[in-house]
């Protein structure tokens, strides 16, 4: 961008020399006998000039700014389009990931829709299973974190409100994010639980707040918040008869939320880079 700026203000300062003299008469008046003009008067005309095309360089930079960000824009919808095209392979499009979860996340490699050493998971976990396999995930250096968790953490009473969880959930992606600086921590809203998964523990009504406590978790520190929410709603016929876990189509609409996530993300770090650049 201050490339692009030296090149407009040299491309301008060109156009000040020609139009100098027009200027003059805007400014001075058109019956003005220029040979007469004073040093100061030819001053002033430059100054007015000067100001013109500081005006103008702002207001380019402000169109190639949009011009960039709609670019980047389209680039992204174009990805966004190709994840509903039936030939994508949306796994494969999990690069340099570790993905960590319970029974629910166990599904991504139980289907063999990832490898088992990407997708930690297993039944009865909780966020504390992150801590656990801390190891696991600093010796795999991963780009991306992704964390599936909530149905135990919610029933189980280790943390009676939202509050709770939400602290210590931050304390563990906070230390994590200290040793891996450079990845990016995606965390999973929780999947509800449904009728007759009640009978057997009355919290799962409380998920809800749960998730929302991530979302504010995500939002304060820097975290990315999936929101399963549309099509938890849209593909409820695919929870399991227990109402707790869910049938195998519903991964490729969970992986797909979760690559959506990572595009969104990019964008966002894209068109942020642009405008500062542009403000500098």
């Amino acid at each position: 961008m201050d490339k692009l700026r030296d090149n407009l203000k040299i491309i301008i300062g060109a156009a000040v020399a020609i139009t100098v003299v027009i200027v003059l008469f805007v400014v001075l008046g058109r019956d003005k006998d220029l040979s007469s003009v004073t040093s100061a008067e030819i001053k002033t005309g430059r100054d007015y000039l000067a100001s013109l095309e500081a005006g103008k360089v702002s207001d380019v930079e402000n169109i190639l700014k949009e011009q960039r960000n709609a670019e980047l824009r389209a680039k992204s919808q174009e990805k966004i389009d190709a994840l509903d095209d039936e030939n994508t392979d949306i796994w494969s499009l999990f690069e340099d990931y570790v993905l960590l979860g319970d029974s629910r996340a166990v599904g991504f490699w139980y289907y063999g829709f990832l490898p088992k050493e990407r997708a930690i998971s297993e039944a009865g976990a909780t966020i504390r299973f992150l801590k656990e396999h801390e190891p696991d995930i600093y010796a795999l250096n991963p780009s991306s974190i992704f964390c599936c968790f909530g149905l135990n953490d919610v029933s189980i009473g280790l943390w009676p409100t939202p509050e709770d969880y939400k602290a210590e959930y931050t304390e563990t992606l906070k230390e994590i994010q200290s040793k891996l600086p450079d990845a990016t921590i995606y965390v999973s809203s929780i999947l509800p639980a449904k009728d007759p998964a009640f009978n057997k523990s009355e919290k799962w009504r409380n998920i809800p707040q749960y998730s929302e406590a991530c979302k504010e978790m995500c939002e304060e520190n820097g975290f990315v918040y999936i929101d399963n929410s549309e099509i938890c709603e849209k593909y409820t016929d695919l929870w399991d008869i227990d109402g707790i876990h869910v049938q195998k189509p519903f991964y490729n609409y969970w992986g797909k939320n979760m690559i959506l996530a990572t595009y969104q993300h990019v964008l966002d770090q894209q068109l942020e880079a642009t405008n500062t650049d542009a403000d500098e």
